[in-house]
C-alpha cells in the first residue's frame, strides 16, 4: 500500500491500483468507528516491529482486534448504523466480517 499527496484531503492507494484511491477521511477504526488518519501511531515501540500505516487522529493505535492484531482501516460507506433497545450499534456488511 502506498500514499499519493494530492491538492486537498489525502487520498490512499489501496494495492496499488490506481482505480482504487479512497479519500482517507472516508476511513474509519474497525473496532471503534472512529476516524484515522494516514501516519503511524506516536511512540510505537521498535521491538514491536513495522509500525502501521494508519492511527487514530489524537495518534494512538487503531483498536485491535479480538487476536490482538492491528487492523486496517476499513471505509466508512460499508458501516450500517441501527438503533436497538440497547442503544446504537454499528456494524459492518455481512461480507466483511468485522463489527463493532
Amino acid at each position: 500500500m502506498s500514499v499519493i499527496f494530492l491538492p486537498g484531503p489525502p487520498v490512499v492507494d489501496l494495492a496499488d491500483d490506481p482505480t482504487d484511491l479512497i479519500d482517507v477521511t472516508d476511513l474509519v477504526c474497525p473496532g471503534c468507528p472512529g476516524p484515522v488518519m494516514d501516519a503511524p501511531p506516536l511512540g510505537w515501540p521498535a521491538r514491536a516491529g513495522r509500525s502501521p500505516e494508519f492511527s487514530h487522529t489524537d495518534g494512538s493505535v487503531l483498536c485491535p482486534d479480538h487476536m490482538g492484531r492491528v487492523p486496517e482501516p476499513i471505509e466508512a460507506a460499508g458501516l450500517r448504523y441501527g438503533l436497538t433497545a440497547a442503544g446504537a450499534g454499528v456494524s459492518l456488511d455481512e461480507g466483511t466480517g468485522w463489527s463493532a
